[in-house]
């Protein structure tokens, strides 16, 4: 996803402690034994080519986004669902990066229908429908629903 670099997924045996109550006698309710349970985590390394990153707290917020997303989408190109909602998931990305995610999304639509709610115009651009609110000069909200082989020369929608 950034173009090289090194990235693991590992499985991860989290122990917790839960203590339980026991008994229904006074005396026993004081009694509180503790009873460990083995939960199972994912433990993400990625490191972009030419850094040296130790854990994903070192990474900036747009590298962290996007390996989140790299997850995501691992898991959506893995078992693609019918349709995904992402809100929001590229505002931290930088131009650069926003492209790769654009990218992501238009290779993974194959399978899976997406519905972004985004402000990116690169997120934009890889769109086949776009709805949105404007607000003209008078002041009154419009809802917009755009087909993007409509647009033609000088952003104007064609009449076909």
């Amino acid at each position: 996803i950034f173009g090289g670099g090194k990235a693991e997924l590992n499985i991860v045996k989290i122990r917790r402690r839960k203590s339980m109550e026991e008994g229904i006698d006074d005396e026993e309710n004081e009694e509180v034994s503790e009873e460990e349970s083995d939960e199972f985590g994912i433990d993400i390394f990625a490191c972009p080519p030419g850094k040296k990153i130790s854990n994903l707290a070192m990474l900036s917020g747009g590298e962290r986004s996007l390996t989140s997303l790299a997850l995501l989408f691992a898991i959506i190109s893995h078992n693609p669902p019918p349709f995904a909602v992402l809100d929001e998931v590229e505002a931290a990305l930088d131009e650069a990066n926003s492209r790769r995610f654009s990218k992501m999304l238009q290779e993974l639509s194959d399978h899976t229908q997406f519905i972004a709610i985004t402000h990116n115009r690169q997120t934009m651009e890889q769109a086949s429908l776009l709805y949105g609110v404007t607000m003209g000069a008078d002041g009154v909200s419009q809802l917009l629903s755009i087909r993007l082989d409509q647009i033609g020369e000088g952003g104007k929608l064609a009449v076909k």
